[in-house]
């Protein structure tokens, strides 16, 4: 049988419709009668009716082994919507790749806990296995539960986001089988013969080279390369922007390597944080990140003709490092920052990953935040999308 998948979206109204349309649609595209297994991303305007959503789509699936979460906006490879009535379906029929259900609650406190609830259910692993991961971020912070499970499943990789949903309501939601929950975890670990190829697009422009922090304390800093740290900034931006800090807003973030300690930044191996605003008298820059004096930083402006170049580029390179190995499905989690508040029109990115992979069957959401592995750790992104495209190993 190897392994076949399809994915389905359905924008009906109707909660427990719009389930079974998408869920129907992934298995026609899946070209089988039932799934082992399956993932669920809903918008918010579902969420009264989250529980009848699932229902309908594991009865339509044939499996009760399905997960999932709330999103602002859900996609495939060839279609997105955000803030409106959508739910993305992906099914899967596998006698090579087995999927295990992944579910803790969070203590923002205690992050420890649920990680070794993770490491608890993925038991001895697998060297090639794979994490996705979908946390309530407004329950622990989502770095910090990164850093705990990767002590407790070590050498994993894992990929997903931070769930989403209405920015004017509380909470987020996870899926796991028909269990609708909040502040907990839900996701999938993925085994057997499988390999994963991953790229990570940025959604900024770098604003020059990277600067060294030669002073500065906790979120603060005070010099870049010796001088004033804001004065630096307006160097680097164009002319007609420099008078401009207190409007740019969220459009001005500062790029963090992976490793405080390396001596080199290179191209998009950056994590983006945000620019929390500017001390004018101390010529201060405050951060919404913790940074230590002598690290590098790199100064980034998020800016949409950059963001499609970054993903054009790193659509490339994976279709190249995908030729012959059969990849069967993937995932792309996008930040909801990206998609049309970037780009001030809907499905941008979606139009090149089709134009790249074609009819591959992806499914993915608009999160807030991503997690990606680089350099040998699993971290946290924000401000960029992550496509994993998964396949059998030969």
């Amino acid at each position: 049988m190897s392994t076949m998948a399809g994915v389905g979206l359905s924008t009906e109204a109707d909660a427990a419709q719009a389930g079974a349309a998408a869920a129907r649609q992934a298995l026609e595209r899946c070209g089988s009668d039932r799934a082992d297994w399956g993932v669920v991303f809903a918008t918010s305007p579902h969420r009264p009716h989250y529980g009848a959503l699932l229902a309908e789509v594991q009865r339509t699936l044939g499996t009760a082994l399905t997960v999932g979460c709330s999103a602002w906006g859900v996609l495939t490879g060839a279609q997105e919507v955000e803030g409106r009535p959508a739910v993305a379906v992906l099914a899967v029929r596998s006698d090579r790749i087995a999927a295990t259900m992944l579910f803790a609650p969070l203590d923002r406190d205690h992050p420890e806990a649920a990680a070794a609830e993770i490491g608890r259910q993925v038991g001895d692993g697998d060297a090639t296995g794979l994490l996705v991961l979908l946390p309530d971020p407004l329950a622990a912070r989502p770095d910090l539960l990164l850093e705990a499970i990767g002590r407790a499943t070590p050498g994993t990789e894992a990929i997903g986001a931070a769930a989403s949903g209405d920015p004017s309501a509380d909470g987020t939601f996870q899926f796991c089988g028909r269990n609708v929950a909040t502040r907990t975890l839900s996701g999938l670990y993925l085994r057997g013969g499988l390999r994963c190829l991953i790229g990570i697009t940025q959604g900024c422009q770098p604003l020059g080279e990277p600067c060294r922090v030669t002073r500065g304390e906790g979120n603060v800093i005070l010099e870049l390369d010796g001088r004033p740290a804001v004065e630096v900034l307006r160097s680097r931006l164009p002319g007609a922007l420099r008078d401009s800090l207190g409007r740019l807003g969220a459009h001005l973030l500062l790029g963090l390597p992976p490793d405080p300690a390396q001596e080199t930044i290179l191209p998009g191996e950056y994590l983006v944080r945000p620019l929390v605003g500017a001390d004018e008298e101390r010529g201060a820059l405050v951060l919404g990140a913790t940074i230590r004096e002598g690290q590098l930083v790199i100064l980034v402006l998020r800016e949409a003709q950059a963001a499609r170049e970054d993903l054009k580029e790193m659509l490339r390179r994976v279709r190249q490092e995908a030729t012959g190995k059969g990849c069967r499905f993937g995932f792309y989690f996008n930040c909801a920052a990206r998609g049309a508040s970037l780009h001030g029109v809907p499905g941008i990115d979606t139009a090149y990953i089709s134009g790249s992979l074609g009819d591959l069957p992806i499914i993915g959401f608009f999160g807030n935040a991503e997690i990606a592995p680089l350099r040998g750790a699993n971290l946290l992104f924000t401000h960029t999308g992550v496509l994993a495209l998964v396949g059998e190993a030969p």
